[in-house]
C-alpha cells in the first residue's frame, strides 16, 4: 500500500520575465565632479576611499528601465545617504552608508539586478509602472523598500546606536551581516544594486522618506575552470514533466528555472542573454550539486499541472552551469517544450473494489481491486458509512473535486500489468486483481486519517486512472463493518505460533522480530519500556491491565506501534537512539480477524555498554550501494575505544578550499599530481570533519555503524574522527578517511606511499 502525492512545484516559477544590454548614452547621468545629481557615481570626490582602487564594471543601462545610480560610490544629498563600496570579492562586498547632516533614519536593502529588472518588468506588464523616465523607476523601487506584504527594506536609526556618531558611517560586510540570507546571496560575476531611502525623522516611513541613492556593485570571479556544461533531459506526459540535469566534468553544480516560454523570451528581449544567466542564478539562493547525499534528486524538478494541463502552451528550461569556484559558464543551455496533447475517445478506465469479508477485523481490512486493461492506478481511501449519503448528494462538480483530493492525497496503487504504448498512446497491458489493505479511514479534507474503530462501518471510495492521466468517475464500494474487539478475555486467540524474539544489542540500538500466523494474525501492537519509563505496569501485571492500557476505550493507544499483518508473516524493527548500558523490555499483542487478542508477550535486552580508551577505532568501508538511486555506500563501524564519532563525505573542491588554500575541482581530481603534499591534504581534511560535517551529509554519532551513499564515479572523500579518551579523561582525536573513485578506495597514505 504506497501513498501517492501530486506536488505541482509552483515554487520554480515566476511571473513576467529583457535585450540587449543597451549601453548608456554618452551625455546622460555623467559625473564630472560637478553635477548637482545624488545617485552618479564620483570616485574622485572627497571620502571616497579605497574605490578608487576597485575594477569597475560597466553598468548595463536599459532605457525602458532607467536605474540611475553610481557605480561603487553614489552621493546622497543632506536628506539622503551616501554609499560607497569599500571592497568587492568573488562572494561578498563590503560597503559604508553615510548619512546627510539632517538624515534620521533610513532603509536600506540590496537588490540581484537581475531580479530588480524582473520586478520592474512585472510592474510594467500589470500598469504599476506607466512611465519609462527615471523618477518612475525610483518610485517603485521606493514601493520595494517600504512593502509591507513581502520583506520591505531593513530600517536603521540614530536611536539604534549608544553613540550618535556610530551613525554617520556605517559598515556592512554584506555576506556577514544578518541581512544577506533573506536578501540578496552574493554570487561570483553578478550585478547588485544598494538601494537607500533616508528620513529627516526618527523612525522612517513612507510618509516620512526624503532621498534615495542608488548603487551598483558586480562581483568579481575566479577565471573559469574549463568548460562546465549542463545537458537538460525533458520527460514529458500529458499533465505533468520531469526536468533533469546531467553535468559534464568541469561542472561542480548548477542552477536551473523553468517556466512559460513567452514570458522568459520577454525578459530576454528586453535585458538580454547575459543578465537572464544572472536571473537564473539569483532566483535561488544555492546552486543544486549531483550526488548529494540529502537531496538525491537535487538536479531534477517535477511540475504537474493536474486538470489544468494545457497541451498547446510552451514551457521552457534553463540551466546555468558553474566550476567548482561558482564561476559560471558565459552562456546557458535551454529546451523549450509543451506537454503532450490527450487522445480522443480514449477508454475510461475502468476497475472495481471487492471487500473480502473473512479479512475484516476490528482495525484492519483487505480488499481486491479488479484492474480492466486501461486502468493503470487506482486511488482511494475507506470512508466511513456516515460520510456516504454526503457523497450520494454531490453534485458532479464536487465528486469530480473529492476524486481529484483522493487522487492527490489518498493511497494509490498501480496495475502490474499495464502498459501504455505511447507512440501509438493505447493502453495494450492487461486486467490485474491486487489484493490491497488498509487501518485507516477519511476523517475530513486536510485532517489525519482517523484509525478503523470496531464496530463501525466503512466503504473504499476510490477512482481510477489511464494512460493519459484522466480520471475515472469517483466510485463507491459495498459497505463493510470492523469487527467487535473482545476486552474480556484472550481465550478467543489461537495462533500458536505469535512470537517475540529481541536480539542484535548495540549501544544505542536493539532488534526486535516477531513471527505469526498471517491466515490468523490481523494486526500487532508492539512497545518498549524502560525501569524508568513505563506505563506503570510490567510483566507481572494482568492482562486485562495491559489491553486497558494499549487499547484504551475501545481505540488504539498512540503512544504504541501498531503493524497490519504481513503476508510472510514476520515483521520487526531495529530501534535506535537507546540509552547504552540499560535494560530494555518490549511488549507485544497481537490481533486476529474476529476482534480477538493475544496473551501479552514480553522480551528484555540490555544494550551494550560504551567502552571507551586511548585507541579510538573506526573501520570504513567502500561497498556497492543496494538501494536505487545510489551507486556507492561508505561505511563507519565502530571497533573499540569510540565514545562518538563525525563523520561526512564530499565530492566537491569548494568544502576543502578553505582549508587548502587555491584548491580547484582539477587539484580534487588528481590528489597524487595536485601539488599539495601529503600533510596539507591530511590537515585539510581533518579541519574539513571537524569543521564541516554537519554540512556536508554527515553528523555527530554515537551508535556503532553509520553509511553515506552517493551516485556515479567521481572522486569522493569521505572521512571521519573518531573520538576516544585517556585513562585521566582527556580527548583522543584520529581521523579515519578514504578516497573513493570507481568502485576502488585509497588512503592517502597509499596515494602517496606512505607507510
Amino acid at each position: 500500500m504506497k501513498k501517492i502525492l501530486n506536488v505541482l512545484l509552483a515554487g520554480l516559477l515566476i511571473f513576467g520575465l529583457a535585450a540587449c544590454d543597451k549601453p548608456k548614452p554618452e551625455d546622460e547621468g555623467k559625473d564630472d565632479g560637478k553635477t548637482e545629481n545624488p545617485g552618479i557615481d564620483n570616485p574622485d570626490k572627497p571620502g571616497s576611499g579605497n574605490t578608487g582602487d576597485i575594477d569597475k564594471s560597466e553598468f548595463p543601462f536599459i532605457e525602458e528601465y532607467p536605474i540611475e545610480c553610481g557605480n561603487l560610490y553614489a552621493e546622497g544629498s543632506e536628506v539622503g545617504v551616501t554609499i560607497e563600496v569599500t571592497k568587492v570579492e568573488d562572494m561578498n562586498f563590503v560597503f559604508e552608508l553615510r548619512p546627510g547632516p539632517l538624515v534620521q533614519s533610513f532603509k536600506m536593502d540590496v537588490y540581484p539586478l537581475a531580479q530588480l529588472y524582473n520586478n520592474l518588468l512585472n510592474d510594467k506588464t500589470f500598469g504599476n509602472l506607466t512611465s519609462s523616465e527615471s523618477w518612475a523607476v525610483n518610485e517603485r523601487i521606493r514601493e520595494y523598500l517600504f512593502n509591507e506584504s513581502g520583506s520591505g527594506g531593513y530600517a536603521f536609526s540614530i536611536n539604534d546606536f549608544d553613540n550618535p556618531d556610530d551613525f554617520l558611517q556605517i559598515e556592512y560586510d554584506w555576506m556577514n551581516s544578518p541581512y544577506a540570507a533573506a536578501s540578496a546571496i552574493a554570487i561570483p560575476d553578478c550585478g547588485y544594486i544598494i538601494a537607500v531611502v533616508a528620513s529627516v525623522e526618527s523612525e522612517i516611513s513612507s510618509v516620512t522618506q526624503e532621498d534615495i541613492t542608488l548603487c551598483y556593485v558586480h562581483t568579481t570571479s575566479q577565471p573559469l575552470i574549463g568548460d562546465p556544461q549542463a545537458e537538460i533531459a525533458v520527460n514529458v506526459g500529458y499533465t505533468a514533466f520531469t526536468v533533469s540535469h546531467e553535468l559534464n566534468s568541469d561542472a561542480a553544480a548548477v542552477y536551473f528555472f523553468g517556466y512559460l516560454q513567452d514570458e522568459i523570451d520577454m525578459y530576454i528581449d528586453t535585458f538580454g542573454d547575459t543578465m537572464f544567466r544572472d536571473f537564473v542564478r539569483t532566483r535561488v539562493t544555492a546552486p543544486s550539486y549531483p550526488n548529494d547525499p540529502n537531496n538525491p534528486e537535487a538536479l531534477t524538478y517535477s511540475v504537474n499541472y493536474g486538470d489544468a494541463a494545457d497541451a498547446s502552451v510552451m514551457s521552457t528550461t534553463v540551466a546555468v552551469a558553474v566550476d567548482a569556484n561558482l564561476t559560471p559558464q558565459e552562456d546557458y543551455s535551454r529546451r523549450d517544450f509543451h506537454l503532450n496533447e490527450i487522445p480522443e475517445d480514449l477508454p475510461e478506465p475502468e476497475l472495481s473494489v471487492d471487500i473480502l469479508e473473512d479479512r475484516v477485523a476490528a482495525s484492519y481490512v483487505e480488499f481486491d481491486v479488479n484492474f480492466t486493461a486501461d486502468c493503470g492506478t487506482v486511488f482511494y481511501n475507506i470512508f466511513p458509512a456516515s460520510y456516504l449519503e454526503t457523497i450520494e448528494g454531490m453534485s458532479a462538480k464536487d465528486k469530480r473535486d473529492l476524486a481529484r483530493y483522493i487522487r492527490d492525497y489518498g493511497y494509490g496503487c498501480h496495475n502490474p500489468n499495464f502498459i501504455w504504448d505511447k507512440e501509438n498512446e493505447t493502453a495494450t497491458g492487461s486486467g490485474a486483481v491486487v489484493r490491497l489493505d488498509a487501518v485507516s479511514a477519511y476523517a475530513a479534507r486536510g485532517v489525519e486519517n482517523s484509525p478503523i474503530y470496531p464496530g463501525e462501518t466503512y466503504a473504499v471510495v476510490y477512482v481510477g486512472r489511464n494512460g493519459a492521466m484522466q480520471l475515472s468517475d469517483l466510485k463507491v464500494s459495498e459497505t463493510f463493518t470492523a469487527d467487535e474487539r473482545n476486552m474480556t478475555s484472550p481465550n478467543g486467540f489461537t495462533d500458536g505460533t505469535l512470537k517475540l524474539v529481541v536480539d542484535n544489542p548495540g549501544r544505542t540500538q536493539f532488534r526486535g522480530t516477531i513471527t505469526y500466523d498471517p491466515s490468523k494474525v490481523s494486526m500487532v501492537y508492539i512497545q518498549y519500556m524502560t525501569a524508568d519509563n513505563n506505563p506503570g505496569l510490567d510483566e507481572n501485571s494482568s492482562w486485562n491491565e495491559w489491553i486497558n492500557f494499549i487499547f484504551g476505550a475501545g481505540t488504539s493507544n498512540m503512544l504504541v506501534n501498531a503493524w497490519p499483518t504481513q503476508s510472510s508473516g514476520r515483521d520487526g524493527l531495529t530501534w535506535t537512539g537507546m540509552t547504552p548500558d540499560t535494560d530494555y523490555t518490549l511488549f507485544m499483542c497481537a490481533e486476529d480477524f474476529d476482534g480477538n487478542i493475544s496473551q501479552m508477550h514480553f522480551a528484555t535486552i540490555r544494550t551494550s555498554e560504551v567502552q571507551v580508551g586511548p585507541d579510538p577505532t573506526i573501520t570504513m568501508a567502500l561497498k556497492p550501494a543496494t538501494t536505487n538511486p545510489y551507486d556507492w555506500t561508505v561505511t563507519y563501524t565502530i571497533d573499540h575505544d569510540v565514545e562518538y564519532f563525525m563523520y561526512c563525505r564530499t565530492e566537491s573542491a569548494s568544502d576543502l578550499a578553505a582549508f587548502m588554500p587555491g584548491l580547484n575541482q582539477g587539484h580534487f581530481n588528481n590528489i597524487k599530481e595536485s601539488g599539495y603534499s601529503y600533510e596539507e591534504w591530511y590537515n585539510g581534511i581533518y579541519e574539513w570533519v571537524a569543521g564541516g560535517f554537519e554540512n556536508n551529509g554527515g553528523g555527530m554519532h554515537t551508535e556503532s555503524d553509520t553509511s553515506q551513499d552517493w551516485a556515479g564515479d567521481q572522486v569522493v572523500i569521505a572521512a571521519c574522527i573518531a573520538v576516544g579518551r585517556e585513562s585521566n579523561g582527556d580527548p583522543v582525536y584520529k581521523m579515519y578517511h578514504l578516497i573513493c573513485k570507481d568502485g576502488k578506495a585509497q588512503t592517502l597514505e597509499e596515494i602517496f606511499g606512505i607507510e
